[in-house]
């Protein structure tokens, strides 16, 4: 009796063993297929930026202009009318227990200190077809959650010019404050403190503490220049005055922007320092 309980189990644990090998294999299998599909699929054609959110903020706008074409040798290339970026991209198996659809994670990574720096990361697959590919990012602790979604087509024709009205349509609505101005190093932020602004539509910049007002010029232009900036449109700023809002006066260039902040850079030629200024809206 106990040599046929032995024998009993034996086989019980060899076909148990064997059945779990085999579920493994298929799903192998079937991940292999899938990535296989989902490279062959992005390789074909370009595709634009349908939806980027970064942390519950829509960021969908600092891509509007630019095709991504994911080339064969692993080089995912974004172009517009005036830049182009040259990054990395790579779908591969993680074998982990996450959310990942088939546990497969779709890589970008851009080597930049913009906005594409945002894209970069090993994303989740949650769905994706012929055209169009949908991922999400979950950070770890505190993080929030991320969005993408690529699409396949190319950027409208004249998406500088809607990309200029959002920003002035976003910037006309409510009030900002300046909560960054480093000035060739100097961080010079608390010179505006207690400062809320308003970029009224006429193109007048009104500065007020509530005691103080100062009124100004502002501006969003297409510079239609090869600097580094982002699509070439300028944030122009302008105060006649001969105190600390006169640091303020120049043709910034967009880091980012969105509907709640946006970020510049000013990078001046010979021996100039580069200055950062940010707005947030209260």
């Amino acid at each position: 009796m106990k040599t046929t309980n032995f024998f009993f189990r034996y086989f019980l644990f060899l076909g148990l063993f064997s059945f779990m090998i085999s579920c493994l294999s298929d799903d192998d299998t079937t991940n292999t297929s899938t990535q296989t599909q989902i490279q062959n699929t992005v390789q074909s054609g370009t595709w634009i930026i349908s939806n980027f959110i970064d942390s519950g903020n829509d960021e969908t706008g600092h891509f509007l202009c630019y095709s991504f074409v994911f080339q064969s040798d692993g080089t995912l290339v974004a172009t517009s009318s005036s830049n182009s970026y040259n990054g990395t991209w790579s779908v591969s198996n993680s074998s982990s227990n996450d959310d990942s659809s088939g546990d497969l994670d779709f890589n970008i990574h851009f080597n930049l200190s913009n906005a594409f720096e945002d894209l970069n990361d090993d994303w989740d697959i949650i769905g994706f077809n012929a055209n169009s590919i949908s991922l999400i990012d979950v950070s770890g602790g505190n993080g929030g959650t991320d969005y993408l979604t690529f699409v396949k087509g190319t950027p409208m024709d004249d998406c500088s010019s809607s990309t200029q009205s959002t920003i002035q349509d976003n910037v006309a609505m409510g009030t900002w404050r300046i909560t960054e101005f480093i000035d060739s190093g100097i961080d010079e932020t608390n010179h505006f403190t207690g400062y809320n602004f308003s970029f009224n539509s006429s193109g007048v910049l009104h500065a007020n503490n509530g005691s103080i007002s100062y009124d100004g010029t502002w501006s969003i232009t297409d510079s239609n220049s090869n600097d580094d900036s982002q699509d070439d449109l300028d944030f122009n700023i302008y105060f006649n005055l001969s105190n600390d809002f006169e640091d303020l006066n120049d043709d910034w260039d967009f880091i980012s922007h969105s509907p709640t902040k946006i970020e510049l850079i000013d990078i001046s030629g010979g021996n100039g320092g580069t200055d950062y200024l940010s707005f947030e809206k209260n």
